[in-house]
Formats: structure tokens, sequence, C-alpha cells
């Protein structure tokens, strides 16, 4: 796989080169701001790789705050779910001869429907 990745690089590396050694002799004006700010002739390729750049800049930024962000989230839930490790661990424990004492020893009172119906088999 590290093989791979050196000859990705490597292509990558000769496809840039390769476009900066065509394009040495081409210059192009930069214009900002509709002629308040202007650059003189620049060769094309410093333009390409420096708007890339600028790209890769602003990426990062961006993306910085979109990580801190997840990061947030993911210490918010780590948190909820040790609450609820805790919470099943107490209840796991809980005995169930606790429970049963808890209960009332007599039955419970029949609902007035199961009375009727009942009365209803003796007769």
């Amino acid at each position: 796989m590290w093989a791979l990745r050196w000859i990705f690089t490597v292509v990558v590396i000769l496809l840039i080169l390769g476009f900066a050694l065509q394009n040495t002799t081409q210059e192009v004006a930069v214009v900002f701001l509709k002629g308040k700010i202007e650059t003189g002739p620049l060769p094309i390729w410093l333009i390409v790789y420096a708007s890339f750049g600028l790209g890769m800049i602003f990426w990062l930024f961006f993306s910085i705050f979109q990580v801190l962000a997840l990061k947030n989230e993911m210490r918010k839930m780590r948190a909820s779910n040790t609450q609820l490790r805790k919470e099943l661990d107490n209840l796991r424990n809980l005995s169930i001869e606790a429970d049963a004492e808890a209960l009332p020893a007599e039955p419970p009172a029949a609902l007035p429907a199961q009375s009727e119906e009942a009365e209803g088999e003796k007769q």
C-alpha cells in the first residue's frame, strides 16, 4: 500500500512540474477590485498555484471549526453514554428479593369488569 502512495505522489508531482514548465512563457496580470489593485505580469503557473494554496488555507480554516464542533458532540455523547451505562449497571445490580419485599402482601383487588364476569360464572 505504501508503494502505491509513493507512486501516486510521484505522478502528481510530475504533472505539476510538467504544467509549470509548459506555461513558463505565458504571463497574466491579475486585477482586484475593478482596477484598484493590479499585479504586474506574473507567470500563469504562479497564479494557479497561489490560487490553489489560498483555497487550501480557506478549506483548512473552515474544516477546523467543523472538527471542533464534531469533537464537542463526541464529548457530549461520551458523557451521555457513561451516564447511561452507570444507570444500566445500577439497574442490573438491584436485588429481585428487595423488589419482592416492597410489593404488597395481599393480592390486588379485582377490577369491576372482572368481578361481574366472576358473578356471571357462578350463576
